[in-house]
């Protein structure tokens, strides 16, 4: 019988969330980088100049901000679908059980406990970004300078932990959880036989 690791609704809402905190992080680097409000703004500055219409760097920096908008609203889009997706996730934890081991957990390795903690913190850091998002937009305006820079610090400390999650999920696939890329995406996948060699669950069943 062939065995699975993941099932379907742990590898649905790992694919969901992953590709949702990427769309984000994108919007956050074009709102930083190609659709910066001043830099757009500047474009359009010296596009007028040329013509010889005169406009403030302030004003510049206003039409900058409404030419950019219209894809920002897709971070405030994506940032619901994250809120929704985080709280299905709390649930099937609950439900299903986490998929790492506990970091509290006596008898662990250093590795192991590492693992768990890592876990741990980005899904407190992800509620952090997400409560400090909601805030900044509907908190009270006291609050808004203080949520909004929680809001950008999480999101770095939330790129940051999928790097060391891919780098971690590479280096356990060319060692001892081989075939665990495989197994996320498919929910099976190739076991070592003990002996060195890779084999089809199939065949190891």
């Amino acid at each position: 019988m062939r065995e699975k690791r993941f099932n379907l609704v742990h590898r649905v809402l790992h694919w969901a969330i992953a590709f949702t905190i990427l769309f984000l992080l994108l919007t956050v680097l074009l709102r930083m980088g190609w659709m910066n409000k001043d830099g757009v703004g500047e474009i359009i500055r010296q596009q007028l100049d040329k013509s010889g219409t005169d406009l403030s760097s302030k004003d510049a920096g206003l039409i900058g901000k409404a030419v950019r908008l219209p894809m920002w609203k897709w971070h405030y889009v994506a940032g619901y679908v994250m809120i929704g997706l985080y709280l299905i996730r709390m649930v099937v934890m609950l439900v299903q059980g986490v998929a790492y081991e506990h970091p509290f957990k006596k008898g662990l390795s250093a590795t192991v406990r590492f693992k768990g903690w890592t876990y741990v913190v980005f899904y407190v850091l992800l509620a952090a970004s997400l409560f400090t998002g909601m805030m900044s937009l509907y908190g009270p305006k006291s609050w808004h300078h203080g949520m909004s820079v929680v809001h950008i610090k999480s999101l770095y400390y939330v790129a940051t932990f999928i790097i060391l999650h891919i780098g971690g999920v590479l280096i356990a696939d060319a060692g001892a959880e081989r075939g665990i890329i495989s197994k996320i995406i498919s929910g099976d996948g190739p076991v070592d036989n003990g002996a060195g060699a890779v084999v089809s669950r199939d065949k190891a069943a």
